[in-house]
């Protein structure tokens, strides 16, 4: 068995997925972000240094010597960002999210009322891996180094100064937390032994902080605020039909049971917007001009793509 070495270098990308209290992924629309939008992430170990006993003689000699292991109790953690994502900090930090008349987020506020144990996030990082050749593998997307935290909790709005100059806004007080019940985790992140992304090859355990480890699939894309996570137990998706009726297109997925009310799913649309369904009936979307854009139907782990052409009737 080899053993890779790896440097790390800046970070690309971060995403963050809402849990519950109890460390559980939380399936359904608006439960993670990826950005881009970050200034650093700081972790500092929490660690119990174990009480030395030390014990001389009448000669003055030394006895008994016994100086315990010290006891590692976890991370805390220190976000800093350089934009202004309200849904992010909202769900960093447990608190409400600012809502206009559109229906659309354009701020989050900061509560005493809220408490930090009710609420979960789990937070994955991806840096870079210089001097690193891929393999030969036709799927490897890259080489990066993959952090994984995936149990948080704590999280508050940290200090600020409104002056003449950038403000940069940062997520403080959040700890990592044993108990976590990530297992591979709902994401592709890793290569599998069939040359295709895939989960984690070995579950977190309960008592698991930190994950760290070398990978040649890449980071996903920036999210537009908020995106569905969805169920990795439910139905893949092997096909779909899309039927254009103007600049508005239908799209009908295979296997069409269960139905969207208990097993979701996500159409991206090519123009920048995506669709969580899960509820029975058509699946439209219109598009602002006419044009071929690829659509791209996810449940469960699974995804499929496809062109689609809309005209001006």
């Amino acid at each position: 068995m080899a053993s890779r070495t790896f440097p790390l270098v800046r970070g690309r990308k971060m995403r963050v997925t809402r849990l519950d209290g109890c460390g559980r992924p939380q399936y359904g629309d608006c439960n993670q972000v990826v950005t881009e939008g970050f200034v650093s992430v700081g972790l500092t170990a929490n660690v119990t240094e174990g009480e030395s006993i030390t014990v001389t003689n009448a000669n003055g000699k030394t006895c008994v010597s016994d100086t315990p292991c010290a006891e590692f109790n976890g991370y805390s953690a220190e976000l800093t960002f350089c934009n202004v994502d309200p849904e992010l900090f909202a769900m960093l930090s447990g608190q409400e999210q600012v809502i206009d008349a559109n229906g659309d987020v354009v701020g989050f506020r900061m509560s005493q009322d809220k408490s930090g144990c009710d609420y979960g996030f789990a937070l994955e990082v991806w840096a870079g891996v210089p001097g690193q050749v891929c393999s030969n593998d036709p799927n490897a997307q890259g080489a990066y180094g993959y952090i994984l935290l995936p149990f948080m909790q704590g999280g508050v709005l940290g200090d600020f100064t409104i002056e003449n100059a950038a403000i940069n806004f940062s997520i403080t007080g959040a700890g990592s937390k044993a108990g976590s019940t990530w297992g591979v985790g709902p994401y592709d992140v890793t290569m599998q032994a069939n040359n295709q992304p895939g989960p984690l090859l070995k579950p977190i355990a309960r008592g698991d902080h930190l994950h760290v480890q070398y990978t040649e699939v890449a980071p996903p894309d920036d999210t537009d605020g908020c995106f569905p996570v969805l169920n990795p137990e439910h139905t893949a998706i092997t096909d779909f039909t899309a039927t254009p009726a103007g600049l508005t297109v239908t799209v009908a997925p295979t296997p069409s049971t269960p139905s969207p009310t208990t097993e979701p799913l996500v159409v991206l649309w090519g123009d920048g917007s995506h669709t969580f369904v899960n509820t029975a009936g058509p699946i439209t979307h219109a598009y602002s001009a006419a044009g071929t854009y690829k659509v791209t139907v996810q449940r469960g782990r699974s995804s499929v793509t496809k062109d689609v052409t809309v005209a001006t009737p």
